[in-house]
């Protein structure tokens, strides 16, 4: 499934960004991070820790002046969430990986060459996301239902990073660099009632390093 995906992922990614722009397939490793709030902030509950994620893509980047462009694409995202309450009786822990496509909106500025053939770039913006799967990965042995029941279909997150592009050619460069997704709206569509009166709130973050090629 994972691979149909994938595929279905650069196949449209390709389309969309491949007019009068530069493409760039891109790859990028990183550690899916979460914020867990209820409502009202005295229930117990807490984030349960990061995991090792991904995201991976097509991104087109579109020039509007010399040092300056527009990126959009298409971008498969894999992210987590996890949580905890130790004060809660049983004690509560459970994690679940969520699968996303993603189309950014991003402006990218670039410095002049600090050296030969070689550029600074910083990036900002925001990712629209629609979930595609999502499944519960931990469950304490004591419980038998997760108690999130379900994720939100769609969300965003807003987007900053930075980094080095070295051009190979007229026509090809690399890049590498960081960035980091913050999840600006809850993933939880719906949780088990405990207390009766609480809501809990559950943003996933990305931190990731940034590798592609553009062309």
């Amino acid at each position: 499934m994972k691979k149909y995906t994938l595929l279905t992922v650069l196949l449209l990614g390709i389309t969309v960004a491949h007019a009068q722009g530069r493409l760039s397939i891109q790859l990028s490793p990183g550690i899916s991070l979460n914020r867990v709030h209820t409502n009202p902030n005295n229930q117990g509950f807490s984030s349960a820790g990061a995991a090792f994620y991904f995201k991976t893509g097509v991104v087109g980047d579109y020039p509007i002046r010399e040092n300056y462009c527009v990126s959009t694409g298409l971008l498969y995202s894999a992210q987590h969430l996890a949580i905890e309450n130790k004060k809660s009786s049983p004690s509560l822990l459970e994690a679940h990986a969520l699968h996303y496509l993603q189309t950014p909106l991003l402006l990218k500025l670039y410095t002049s060459e600090l050296t030969l053939d070689t550029r600074l770039y910083v990036m900002l913006g925001i990712i629209g996301q629609l979930r595609i799967n999502a499944r519960n990965t931990e469950l304490q042995a004591n419980l038998q239902q997760p108690f999130i029941k379900t994720f939100r279909r769609w969300g965003c997150s807003g987007l900053l990073g930075m980094g080095i592009e070295y051009d190979l050619s007229l026509s090809t460069s690399v890049f590498g660099g960081f960035s980091y997704q913050y999840g600006l709206l809850s993933v939880i569509a719906q949780h088990a009632q405990h207390p009766p009166a609480s809501r809990m709130m559950g943003h996933s973050d990305l931190l990731s390093i940034d590798l592609g090629v553009r062309f």
